[in-house]
Formats: C-alpha cells, structure tokens, sequence
C-alpha cells in the first residue's frame, strides 16, 4: 500500500475535498447496493436513547433513597409530616417536596449534558464494526482487495473502535478544558483581549471536536491498509484536511438544535465512513486478477 502521507497535501482543497465527498456518499452506497449500512446509525441512537433513560431513572432513584435515608438520619420522617396538621410540618413537606423537585431536574439535566458530550462517542463506539465492514467493502470495490470476515475480527473491530473513541474523548476533553481555561484567564486578566478573542476560542473548540470525529471515522478506514491504532493517529494527521472535513459535516449536524444526535446519527457515520474510504482506496490502482 502506497502511503499517502508522502504527498504534500493542500488541507484547504482536502477539506472541500470531503465535503464533496460526504454528499456523493448517499448515491455512492445506492450505486453499490451498500445502503443497508444506512440501518446502522437509527439502531444505535436508538440504543443510546434506552440506555440513557435506563441510567437516568437508576440514578434519580438512587438519589430519592438517598435523600430519604438522609432525612431520616435527621430527624425528618416525610410519612408522618403528612399525617400532621401541624404548620410547621407542612412548611418542612413542602421543603421536602421542592428539594426532591430540584434534585430530581438536576439529574435531568446532568445527564441531558453528558449525552450532548458523549453521545458522538457513544455512537461512535457501537458503529466501529459497522463503519469497518464498509471500509472493507469499499475497498474491495475499488481496489479489488479483500480482507477476511471473521469473528474474532469483528470482535477486534469493536475494541478497537471503543478504545479509540475513548482516547479521541479524552484529548478532546483535555484540550476544550485548556481553552476553557485560557478563555477565563483572559477574561479576568484583560477583558477586553477576552472580548476580542473569545470567539476564536469557541471556533478552535468546535474545531478540535471536529478533527477527533473525523479522526474516529478516518480510524476504520486506515484500519484496512493494516496501520494500527496509534500510527492511525499520525496518518490521521497527514491528511488533517480531510478528517476537519468529514469531523465538520459531523459536528454542524450535531448542532441542530434538538434532533441533531438523531440527524447525525441518520446521515453522519455510514456516510463519512464511505467519503473516507473512496478518499482513501480510489487513488489504488485497482488488483487485476
């Protein structure tokens, strides 16, 4: 496999590059009868939404016991407060009733807030094996070159699509909490550079998330050329044009205000998945049996 790394690239071009790209994904995979693959993305999200309820009630009844045992340790006993005619009981259950209220939102939008954070993540995670399975497929269309299917593969696929989502979270998490910082810091040491320069700050923290999605994306396909997950983090860097392309499209879908996860997880995977493989695999020459 010829690496691409050796040619200079224009991150400009590459990036228009990739949008071009993403939008003939869609008649790409109808063309090659890969749009099954489209399931994918409804199915995860799907799961995510279940298994967010799931934990979001765990964890708001696991708080209401709590704050009861709480109240009991202090001498609060809510049943019998509302047996009692007495005023001041009803004043300390209507407390009672407005902290388990308050409580209650608060988990609420808590978990809202880690789902807007880890949702790509998440989403990310559970594709890998599919996104994988179309880079092969994608490469044997345009290379002729095959991969093996097996189990084990698969199994492998799969750790190494939550290994790599939990690594791309982790950067994406540390550099976001240095320019937070940097913002803050500019805030209360000179305001007015903060005002000017605040927001380039929140532009190059959408940007970081974009290039680590488009990096996750770019890690399946880079997975079919045998590069392992660590030196698919410098490939990736090499052609940065193309994963800020497919990690903006990504991002700008998971903007929409309300349905974005829904939306990107309809059109942003498969799709990117296929514009990195056909970026990737169509400038191989073709294996002539």
């Amino acid at each position: 496999m010829v690496a691409q790394s050796s040619v200079k690239r224009n991150a400009v071009k590459d990036v228009a590059a990739a949008w071009k790209a993403w939008l003939s994904a869609f008649g790409y995979l109808r063309k090659q009868r890969l749009q099954a693959y489209h399931w994918v993305g409804p199915s995860a999200i799907l799961l995510i939404t279940w298994g967010g309820w799931v934990f979001s009630e765990a964890i708001r009844q696991a708080a209401k016991v709590q704050l009861l045992k709480g109240l009991t340790h202090l001498g609060i006993d809510a049943a019998s407060m509302e047996q009692s005619d007495d005023w001041a009981d009803s004043i300390a259950l209507w407390a009672v009733s407005q902290l388990e209220w308050i409580l209650e939102w608060g988990i609420v939008i808590l978990i809202f807030w880690l789902k807007l954070k880890i949702t790509k993540y998440l989403l990310l995670t559970l594709v890998a094996p599919f996104m994988s399975l179309l880079a092969a497929a994608i490469r044997f269309r345009e290379t002729g070159q095959s991969s093996p299917l097996t189990a084990s593969g698969l199994i492998r696929d799969a750790f190494r699509g939550l290994r790599t989502a939990l690594s791309l979270f982790l950067f994406e998490l540390a550099l976001t909490i240095a320019l937070a910082i940097s913002g803050l810091l500019l805030l209360l040491l000179a305001p007015p550079v903060a005002a000017i320069l605040s927001p380039v700050l929140v532009a190059l923290s959408w940007a970081v998330g974009s290039y680590f999605y488009g990096a996750a994306v770019f890690d399946a396909v880079f997975e079919q050329q045998g590069i392992n997950w660590r030196n698919s983090l410098r490939e990736g860097w090499n052609r940065k044009g193309h994963l800020m392309g497919i990690g903006m499209v990504f991002s700008l879908l998971m903007a929409i205000p309300l349905i974005g996860p829904i939306v990107a997880a309809l059109i942003g995977p498969i799709p990117c998945t296929a514009a990195a493989a056909k970026l990737t695999f169509s400038s191989v020459p073709t294996r002539t049996p």
